[in-house]
């Protein structure tokens, strides 16, 4: 009985850290804060200096700019608006990966749900 009882416990204990990091786990491709990876086209730079970032077309700039992506590739990305809509932007360039020979371009979309207007 008292073995049973030790074992129990021991499994329990052996047990409890793997629960526990399952809710400390973060997902490796997102969503991340991308706005620094992103510059408008009518920045300063953004032809120039700036050149190695993606170009956002929106009514909001560059702000509140999400993405999922992993080594360097990047999709899915979305707008937390003012309003703290959430809107998903459309990829305007092909997906470039793995050659990155084309710089990526994501524009607005006025007719998705969670869009302004």
């Amino acid at each position: 009985m008292f073995a049973a009882a030790a074992l129990t416990a021991a499994a329990a204990i052996a047990l409890a850290p793997a629960a526990s990091a399952q809710d400390d786990y973060i997902d490796p491709t997102g969503p991340y804060d991308a706005t620094e990876y992103f510059v408008t086209p009518w920045e300063a730079g953004a032809f120039a200096e700036h050149a190695d970032k993606g170009l956002i077309i929106s009514p909001y700039g560059d702000a509140g700019l999400q993405c999922r992506g992993f080594h360097g590739r990047i999709w899915d990305c979305t707008q937390t608006l003012p309003d703290g809509s959430v809107n998903r932007l459309i990829r305007l360039s092909p997906d470039a990966y793995p050659s990155r020979i084309m710089r990526e371009v994501w524009a607005y979309d006025p007719f998705n749900t969670g869009s302004a207007g």
